[in-house]
């Protein structure tokens, strides 16, 4: 075979096997954000798969050389499949890549959609889906629910007596101190200024009330602020209002109201308490 189609096979299997080797740099990086699972494993055997082909590569190229005087067109046709699965699998890869990269951003963005951005808690729009589906779920399946709002007592004069960046401070401390108390199994969202929902399934009215002290005592003893250069001590207060599903509370209005007329008797009867529905 001429010496110029022998230099030209030879350029098509180094040119596949470029585009093999720049392949394993976004699988790598794939690897990496994956997590430990299936498909990283797949992904993994990719790479020493894509690893191997190259090892071939230069194998048939060291073959093409020693049989360059009996070369045909067909040695020509394989060097350019060649060239194609190694421009594929680049391709492969960086497409992978940014499916990655895009899911990662869907999954920010919907992450932003229900997070409250000032407490890191679920939003007034998650807990609306929330307390619905767990409403639905409960009844079907004849499982208690009970619902805990807490309002945080004298939240208006600590804006007034601090300013609002000492408030936003306050509930965003109360919100992680919230976390730490509830069990991963309950629903804790803002529910709108200074009130935080707790949706509690499974979980008796008996059951939420001990949750919902527990609560309101660790509160009590924290320090949620310190202010200034004197680390004035911050400490507040919170009232909790409790109700669950039962005969007469059947659906998701009728658990909020109630729930809210309970937070309004501890507020009324002396804040700092906790008050659960008759109903």
């Amino acid at each position: 075979m001429h010496p110029v189609m022998i230099i030209f096979e030879l350029a098509l299997l180094v040119i596949g096997a470029l585009f093999l080797v720049r392949s394993l740099t976004p699988i790598k990086r794939l690897i990496l954000e994956l997590p430990d699972g299936n498909l990283k494993k797949r992904w993994k055997v990719l790479s020493v798969l894509i690893l191997f082909f190259i090892i071939c590569y230069f194998v048939f190229g060291y073959n093409l050389w020693l049989m360059r005087e009996e070369l045909s067109v067909l040695s020509i046709v394989i060097s350019v499949m060649l060239l194609l699965e190694g421009i594929f699998a680049y391709v492969v890869g960086q497409l992978a890549l940014q499916t990655t990269n895009d899911v990662k951003d869907i999954a920010i963005l919907q992450h932003e959609s229900i997070t409250d951005a000032l407490t890191g808690l679920k939003n007034r729009r998650y807990f609306d889906q929330r307390i619905c589906e767990e409403v639905a779920l409960s009844k079907r399946y004849k499982l208690p629910l009970t619902l805990i709002l807490l309002d945080v007592d004298y939240f208006k004069k600590i804006n007034d007596t601090y300013g609002h960046t000492v408030g936003d401070e306050v509930l965003t401390n109360l919100s992680k101190l919230v976390l730490e108390v509830v069990r991963d199994s309950d629903i804790v969202a803002r529910y709108g200024g200074e009130e935080i929902a707790i949706i509690t399934p499974n979980t008796s009215k008996a059951e939420a009330e001990l949750l919902a002290e527990r609560l309101r005592g660790k509160v009590e003893k924290t320090t949620v602020a310190m202010v200034g250069a004197t680390q004035e001590i911050v400490q507040v207060t919170v009232s909790l209002g409790i109700c669950s599903l039962s005969p007469v509370i059947t659906d998701k209005e009728a658990l909020l109201e109630e729930s809210d007329q309970a937070l309004y008797l501890a507020k009324k009867y002396g804040r700092n308490r906790v008050v659960v529905s008759n109903w």
